[in-house]
């Protein structure tokens, strides 16, 4: 009768990303309009939603038989939304992140087959990535990895006009030792040297 889900959708959403979560909350049987948060309320039936930072909780009553239904219409509902699958992260659900990450190259702590991981802490697992581009000619040259749930920029300091050289080379190391850890991800952009 009590139940309690996270589902895979991150703090860092855009207002119009919101704006479709309430859309969908709205849309739910047993919506409650006056609770001043997102919540749902009938017989047996009291269930509110928070964003934390694990993601979308939604916790509370409701009736075993309901549930079932009740939180895979949810899902369902939310993943034809927001065009990406919904679920709970501890099923391997995954979050999308509408803002892409940016870090700096010098500020990698280590980087391995499996993943690449910051001075933060910050990890990225390259199997969450399906595109990888880089771009030494621009004014802040950059290796970026994609998939359509999340962006990671990696910025190489060019701020120091002697510094050209140096770039360069820490450019193409890091190409070289993706080389060496085997990490291939579908597409690249074509480089020219400085």
């Amino acid at each position: 009768m009590t139940h309690d889900i996270c589902l895979n959708i991150h703090y860092s959403a855009p207002d119009e990303i919101w704006d479709m979560i309430g859309e969908v909350y709205r849309s739910m049987d047993h919506w409650c309009d006056n609770a001043g948060y997102p919540a749902w309320r009938g017989e047996n039936i009291n269930l509110s939603a928070f964003v934390e930072p694990g993601g979308i909780q939604i916790s509370g009553e409701m009736p075993d038989e309901l549930w079932d239904k009740w939180c895979g219409e949810l899902k369902s509902k939310l993943s034809l939304k927001l065009g990406y699958e919904i679920g709970e992260p501890e099923d391997g659900f995954k979050f999308k992140y509408w803002t892409p990450f940016e870090k700096k190259y010098s500020d990698i702590k280590t980087i391995d087959d499996v993943k690449i991981v910051f001075n933060d802490y910050s990890t990225f697992y390259w199997d969450d990535f399906t595109e990888h581009e880089r771009d030494i000619t621009v004014k802040r040259p950059y290796h970026a990895f994609r998939s359509p749930l999340i962006e990671l920029y990696i910025y190489f300091d060019d701020t120091d006009i002697l510094s050209g050289k140096k770039l360069q080379q820490e450019f193409l190391e890091f190409q070289s030792r993706l080389n060496e850890l085997n990490i291939h991800i579908c597409r690249f952009k074509t480089v020219d040297e400085i």
